[in-house]
């Protein structure tokens, strides 16, 4: 009886790469075996897939350069989650991008940490506040948007760090940390990183409304009393003490009200920038004023007195600042004083507000005073620093 053959059919199209992943060993060494560009790589968790591209351009890959001409091997990944059509059609598209010196690799953008980080590097000799910026960076931003890639931060995702800051924080300090953020992503745009800043189309905080505190001429003297009482009873305890620098918190909260200057501007403040124009003039050049333009304030009689008392204070040899004190000293410092007081809201920046107040109600052209405050405008001045003497001249008049 004749044997009936069965016609030879034609071999199967990925035929060539079922015979490769035939063929491999049961344990491979570290290269895997290729055909035609696409390579497999038999390991203990399955069989890798990697494509092998010519780069005709050169280029740089995973960090290499890659020479004109050169080649490189890309791994695709677990061959389960491939078909041979689909390993192909990824080949073909590499190799077009490498024939027309695209970049094989889409480069990723930055996580929210990672940027936040540098960005803080970067502010740092610069950033006013820096210390309370890098605070909001680590401990109300990082933990939620820490992971993130700053193009992945959507707007629902700023929305629902607002509704939960908002649970436990006053509506003005999640406003502050919004500034931080915005300045953050603000500066991503600006560099390429990202097209647009979530927070733009975001909910606004409500509640956020700015703080109108003065100090009366009673309320000053009974800080300035205050002052005087804890001087008094720190210098009783020097000898318990000796490390604790006295003498100074006094002259430091009349020369916030004489001068109506930050207390950065303050506690930077050197005596190489105390200067005599005339017999009775001395002005104070401030260097690191918040809007980055350094101004001249003259000194009032009160301040030049306590230059004077300055001088014959105790400090550490080399020590050329007007306070020779620390930024958390005097935080510590004034927050006890606050309450000591006995004064409801009172903090150091009220002594500017009423500087201003004080000299716009005695008749001076605003833009003297936020001049002298080291505003480059007179909006801010009237919406934050001064009671506006118009309005005290018609409630007056309506008498």
């Amino acid at each position: 009886m004749t044997e009936t053959r069965l016609p030879v059919g034609r071999p199967g199209r990925y035929t060539k790469y079922e015979k490769l992943l035939a063929s491999l060993p049961a344990k491979m060494a570290k290269r895997p075996a290729y055909c035609d560009g696409i390579g497999l790589f038999r390991g203990s968790r399955g069989v890798t897939v990697w494509i092998k591209i010519r780069l005709p351009h050169g280029g740089v890959y995973n960090g290499r350069t890659v020479p004109v001409g050169g080649s490189i091997e890309h791994k695709a990944g677990n061959k389960a989650s491939w078909t041979w059509q689909q390993i192909e059609t990824e080949r073909e598209r590499l190799q077009g991008r490498a024939d027309r010196g695209e970049p094989l690799e889409t480069a990723q953008v930055q996580s929210f940490n990672t940027y936040a980080t540098d960005w803080l590097t970067r502010k740092q000799s610069t950033l006013k506040g820096y210390g309370i910026v890098k605070g909001h960076v680590h401990s109300a931003l990082m933990p939620s948007f820490g992971k993130k890639a700053l193009d992945a931060i959507s707007v629902a995702d700023v929305n629902k760090w607002i509704g939960h800051q908002r649970t436990t924080l006053a509506p003005g300090t999640v406003q502050r940390q919004m500034a931080t953020f915005n300045a953050i992503m603000n500066d991503a745009v600006r560099s390429g990183v990202i097209e647009r800043n979530p927070s733009s189309r975001a909910d606004k905080i409500r509640g956020v409304e700015a703080r109108q505190r003065f100090v009366t001429e009673q309320e000053y003297q009974t800080i300035l009393d205050t002052c005087e009482r804890i001087e008094r009873e720190q210098e009783d305890k020097k000898e318990v003490t000796p490390q604790q620098k006295r003498g100074w918190l006094r002259h430091f909260v009349s020369w916030a009200y004489n001068s109506g200057m930050r207390r950065s501007e303050i506690v930077g403040l050197t005596w190489a920038n105390v200067r005599e124009v005339e017999a009775d003039h001395i002005v104070v050049e401030v260097l690191n004023s918040k809007n980055g333009k350094s101004r001249h304030v003259s000194c009032t009689p009160e301040m030049i007195l306590i230059l004077a008392a300055l001088r014959i204070l105790p400090r550490e040899d080399g020590d050329n600042r007007l306070f020779p004190l620390s930024l958390t000293t005097v935080k510590r410092s004034l927050t006890a004083l606050w309450k000591a007081t006995g004064l409801k809201d009172v903090r150091l920046h009220d002594l500017r507000r009423s500087h201003a107040t004080i000299l716009v109600g005695k008749g001076f052209d605003v833009r003297t005073v936020a001049g002298r405050l080291g505003h480059t405008g007179t909006a801010m001045l009237a919406k934050h620093y001064a009671v506006d003497r118009g309005d005290k001249e018609a409630a007056a008049a309506f008498a």
